[in-house]
Parts: structure tokens; C-alpha cells; sequence
């Protein structure tokens, strides 16, 4: 439960993503040595899940869920506190990132993003579940509800 000196904890929980969004700013600026360390985390961090362009087709996405591009609107549209918030608290089934990437590096990562966003085509969003019946139901999985934990800090439903 200790903090390591000159150490600040993340103080947004996994479900807080518009709160950062609204609260953080990048403190960096995009300049050739922050993009080329923003481009070298990637390439050791993100790249085998997000793929080369962010595309979300990367190597490990043959075994494990594809995640999502970066290269939607709607990744476009997000601030970047809300980018930020990703790696560190992690979403859907790509787990926090906090302890491999500091936040230095994870901002540089936010710039690099930005820069191949400017260069990328826009991705088409992720098709929509189907419910039974066939019926979409209009939610990424990204959009998809958190189940609630039990006082016992199960998921609800005891599962």
C-alpha cells in the first residue's frame, strides 16, 4: 500500500474514461524526440495488439479478441486525457498497461497516435452486437455495461 517517492497514483477508476478525458492535458508537445519515443513505445508496447498503423490487427489479435483502431472517429474524437485513461486503467479484455508504461511514455504514445491519425485513413467503427432475435442492440463493446460487484466483491449474479 506504499507510493514509491516522487510517484503520484492514478486517481481515476476503470469506469472514470470522460472524467479524465475532461480533466487531463497532455504536458507534453509533439516535438521530433517525443514522437521518435512515442513511436519506440508503441513498437514495443502497443504494436502487437494495435498493429502497425492502429488498426487494431496486430500479430496477437490471430489468439486474442481484436481490439479496436485507433483509427475510428471515434477514437479521433476523444480527448486525449480520455486516450491516456486506456492504457492505464485498461478496457474490455486489454488489461492496464501502468506498470509497463509510465506516464511520460503513454503520453509520447498519445502524440505519436495523433500523428499517424493525421496520415491514416478513418477507420470504419466496429460492427454492432446482435441480440436475439437478431435485433442490434447499438453498443461497441467498448460502450458495453460494467457489471455492477456485490458488497462480497463478486459481479453481481454470483458469478
Amino acid at each position: 500500500g506504499t507510493v514509491a517517492a516522487g510517484e503520484t497514483p492514478y486517481p481515476y477508476a476503470q469506469n472514470e474514461a470522460d472524467r479524465a478525458g475532461a480533466e487531463l492535458v497532455n504536458p507534453l508537445e509533439a516535438t521530433p524526440a517525443v514522437l521518435a519515443h512515442g513511436k519506440f513505445v508503441y513498437d514495443n508496447v502497443c504494436i502487437a495488439c494495435h498493429g502497425e498503423k492502429g488498426a487494431g490487427d496486430g500479430k496477437v489479435t490471430a489468439l486474442f479478441p481484436k481490439p479496436p483502431s485507433l483509427m475510428t472517429q471515434k477514437v479521433r474524437d476523444w480527448p486525449d486525457g480520455q486516450l491516456f485513461h486506456r492504457p492505464m486503467r485498461g478496457q474490455n479484455s486489454m488489461p492496464s498497461h501502468a506498470r509497463q508504461v509510465d506516464a511520460r511514455d503513454a503520453w509520447s504514445v498519445i502524440l505519436y497516435i495523433r500523428e499517424m491519425q493525421k496520415t491514416e485513413p478513418v477507420s470504419a467503427p466496429p460492427p454492432t452486437a446482435t441480440g436475439s432475435g437478431g435485433a442490434t442492440t447499438g453498443q461497441s463493446p467498448a460502450e458495453a455495461p460494467v457489471v455492477p460487484k456485490s458488497p462480497t466483491g463478486t459481479k453481481a449474479g454470483g458469478k
